[in-house]
């Protein structure tokens, strides 16, 4: 059966009525980065971190589904080649300034949830490490001058898309290695000779 993947829009509306939680982009990249930073985490486990974080205490079963399918979703592609990842981030007829700081909040939310796993910034090494702190500075993104008509900003963009895509990909693989079946090689049988 196909898996419906949640748009941005539709994410939007379901958690429009509790403040205190963020932006499906944000909600997305701190599932992502606790995805990365636990190995896994159990869907309801996951749930009840995000509400307390956020102080909610009851919820329509509408975000319930919503959070459901986002989990899904975020396994799927992390569990997957990685093209399966998409990220939550507005349609592309959206103003460029809003699509750059959805994309920075998914980033923040990514570094948040990776905190919350236990592997803040300070605990990570190498190209990790690089990548969590190109991370912060997509998060802090100047948005002022982006202009929806210049093709060199969307371009600009979408290469940051892409480049956050690869990174959580292999933040994940890094901190998550996949162990292959050892090869099992046939050995000429050894003959002794006296």
């Amino acid at each position: 059966m196909q898996s419906k993947t949640n748009s941005f829009d539709e994410i939007s509306a379901v958690i429009e009525p509790y403040s205190e939680l963020e932006s499906p982009a944000f909600l997305q990249g701190m599932l992502m980065g606790t995805l990365c930073g636990e190995g896994e985490i159990k869907e309801a486990v996951w749930l009840k971190r995000l509400l307390e974080e956020a102080k909610v205490t009851s919820v329509k079963e509408s975000f319930l589904v919503s959070m459901h399918q986002l989990y899904l979703d975020a396994e799927g592609a992390l569990n997957g080649s990685g093209f399966e990842l998409n990220l939550c981030l507005p349609a592309d007829t959206e103003h460029l300034s809003f699509r750059a700081q959805m994309l920075g909040q998914f980033c923040e939310g990514f570094l948040y949830g990776l905190g919350l796993a236990g592997k803040p910034e300070s605990k990570l090494t190498g190209e990790v490490a690089e990548l969590c702190q190109d991370f912060g500075s997509i998060a802090r993104i100047d948005i002022a001058d982006l202009s929806d008509t210049s093709e060199q900003d969307e371009s600009d963009y979408m290469e940051l898309v892409e480049f956050v895509k690869i990174g959580v990909m292999t933040i994940n693989e890094t901190l998550n290695p996949i162990e292959g079946s050892p090869i099992m090689t046939m050995e000429p049988p050894t003959e002794s000779r006296h």
